[in-house]
């Protein structure tokens, strides 16, 4: 293990190293293409929107067009393509979604935004991965992956995923999308038009029923359940032509879960037998200009999240208000500056098998932060300083600052910096009582004493380069030194379990993405994700809520995109995904196909299948076998 002082001198030697080998042959960029790639901007990396070449982060831009070719049905299912973020369903709705070597039932290390609203659960800190948004409505999906806390806070530890839907000017006219295969259908309407000055309405619905009739289990220790949901929505977007833009969205979904196993559950186990559950939201963005590279925005949301763990019962509340102001740049300095504040409250009340007391119901945090882009060589040479303040109750305050430096040369961008990042425990972690099962018997885990918040020093790399006209490549580095993570100390007299901030660790990570267009009918995407965890003082895994697992992992991916004919398309996505050792889990290979037919400009058929290469474990009991489905969309 290197010492403490050495891990970023390790990360530079292996970021300098990789210079040369790429530098030799170099050729003048000057495909269209690339260029487009190249200046596709992003906002969750600053906060404001910048060209990728200008962002010294590990960001990955999934665009509407990258969401269609994948197959997707969902949103985890388009995050298979992103390097470094692990994705594994483990049952009909739900998926674990983690990011950098921390993953499981309740992957509750990175921020989930949908439009700049968190809808990662203040209770689990999880996600309802089926209550996001239909598909068809997402725009783009931006993955930021390191930790952003110094812009977003302590819930971003090890990333932030950003889900951006079409505004209602972007939805004008009808849209069907019916989906049916072999684990269940769907069906999404939708329906815009545009409204008197300047604006657009837009509404839709859509009903869901999932089978998980691709899931098993090889000791029916635990079965898939049925799960049925209607989700209705709409969006109003209007926009004056030199200053402001107001938008307002709302949604509610009602879903039910029918389940016949009910062995062992623990956190993110399976809901009790017949279950319904209501979630809604609201939110309201006012954006201004206030010059040609600058604006002023607010945003406010109310968000109701149903409980979803174990039996309980309620669910959580929470309203929140931000603003932020992008500042024209003045000299060398492009400011980015937001303040913002949340309350949370929840009515949750246990059952047989979960508990959670009533204290401290209600909680209150505010936060604020600043970044500065300074120019040092005009064109070429940027250094970025921000932090972030979190008041996380009365009397605890976090500060997580981040140093950045980027070199822009020609076709090619590096960058490496240094980041502190916290997280703060969940009301489940801190107040709640239920079982665990773990090394072959069961815990009752009990309420712990008080919890101090999980710490991240981040040291990471990176190089951006076209290498030819063709071809791009986007490589990372990062070494992550976490300390005081949360994990469950096991009493094997007792049979109890607490929560203690006792786990510490180390990770080594790699990921890389090469965009290679071959021809007007050809694209090869390859990317690797490697990454080595070495906790400390431990004899066998942690156990606990996403935890980073000992040992070597990594996962190897191909999608190949081919268009045969003018209007027919031909996708395919290969994988290898090969778990750290104290899973226990064997590797395996995936096969994923996704064939499209634009019959005409209103009318698009595809045929989607999964997991062609056959049934694995992934983080649960269930493993996941092939399925197929077919969708046929229509526009009106």
């Amino acid at each position: 293990m290197l010492p403490d002082p050495l891990r970023p001198v390790f990360l530079c030697i292996l970021l300098l190293l990789g210079w040369p080998a790429w530098a030799a042959g170099q050729d003048a960029l000057d495909s269209l293409g690339l260029e487009e790639l190249m200046e596709v901007e992003a906002v969750s990396a600053t906060r404001r929107a910048e060209p990728l070449s200008r962002i010294p982060a590990a960001v990955t831009v999934l665009t509407e067009e990258d969401i269609f070719r994948s197959g997707a049905t969902n949103v985890p299912e388009a995050l298979k393509l992103v390097p470094g973020v692990h994705v594994a369903q483990t049952d009909t709705d739900r998926w674990a979604v983690g990011i950098r070597g921390f993953n499981g039932l309740l992957s509750n290390k990175h921020l989930v935004l949908v439009d700049g609203r968190p809808v990662t659960s203040p209770v689990m800190t999880g996600v309802q991965w089926g209550n996001i948004v239909p598909i068809s409505q997402v725009k783009r999906i931006e993955v930021a992956r390191g930790t952003r806390t110094s812009l977003w806070g302590a819930e971003s530890f090890t990333g932030t995923i950003n889900i951006i839907t079409k505004s209602a000017i972007e939805s004008l006219g009808g849209q069907s999308v019916t989906t049916a295969g072999t684990s269940g259908v769907g069906q999404t309407l939708r329906y815009g038009m545009e409204t008197d000055g300047d604006g657009a309405i837009m509404v839709y619905g859509n009903g869901d029923y999932l089978n998980g009739s691709q899931l098993s289990s090889r000791d029916r220790r635990e079965e898939p359940h049925d799960w049925s949901q209607v989700q209705g929505g709409m969006r109003g977007d209007w926009e004056n032509a030199f200053t402001d833009a107001l938008s307002f969205q709302c949604s509610l979904a009602g879903s039910r879960t029918k389940d016949g196993s009910r062995d062992g559950p623990g956190p993110g186990g399976p809901p009790p037998l017949d279950r319904t559950d209501l979630n809604g939201y609201a939110q309201f963005v006012w954006d201004r200009a206030t010059g040609l590279d600058s604006n002023l925005r607010f945003r406010t949301s109310y968000t109701r999240d149903t409980a979803s763990l174990a039996d309980l019962d309620g669910g959580a509340n929470i309203v929140d208000a931000e603003l932020t102001s992008a500042m024209e740049e003045m000299g060398r300095h492009l400011v980015t500056w937001g303040v913002g504040s949340q309350y949370f409250w929840d009515d949750v009340h246990g059952g047989d098998r979960a508990d959670i007391d009533r204290e401290r119901i209600y909680t209150w945090t505010a936060n604020g932060f600043v970044r500065d882009r300074i120019t040092l060589l005009p064109e070429s040479l940027y250094l970025v300083l921000g932090t972030k303040v979190d008041v996380l109750d009365e009397a605890h305050v976090e500060l997580q600052p981040t140093i950045r430096l980027l070199h822009a040369r020609g076709d090619s961008e590096y960058w490496l910096a240094v980041s502190r990042g916290v997280r703060a425990d969940n009301r489940y972690q801190r107040s709640g009582s239920y079982v665990i099962h773990a090394k072959g018997k069961d815990y009752r885990v009990i309420k712990p004493d008080n919890l101090n918040t999980e710490e991240l020093i981040s040291y990471e790399g990176g190089y951006r380069r076209a290498m030819t006209p063709e071809a791009r490549l986007d490589l990372s580095l990062y070494v992550n030194d976490y300390s005081e993570l949360l994990m469950m100390e096991l009493d094997d007299v007792a049979d109890t379990a607490r929560v203690t901030n006792s786990l510490k660790g180390t990770a080594y990570g790699l990921e890389a993405l090469v965009d290679w267009w071959i021809s007007d009918w050809l694209t090869l995407r390859p990317s690797a994700s490697l990454i080595y965890q070495n906790i400390y003082g431990l004899d066998s895994g942690p156990v606990g809520d996403s935890m980073p697992e000992e040992g070597f992992g990594s996962e190897i991916k191909l999608q190949v995109l081919t268009k045969p004919w003018e209007r027919v398309g031909a996708d395919f996505f290969l994988g290898y995904i090969d778990s750290p050792d104290q899973l226990h889990l064997p590797a395996y290979f995936s096969l994923e196909a996704h064939l499209s037919w634009r019959v005409s400009d209103d009318l698009l058929l595809e045929f989607i299948g999964r997991n062609l290469g056959g049934s694995h474990e992934q983080f649960s009991d269930l493993a996941v076998g092939p399925s197929a489905d077919f969708r046929v969309t229509w526009d009106f």
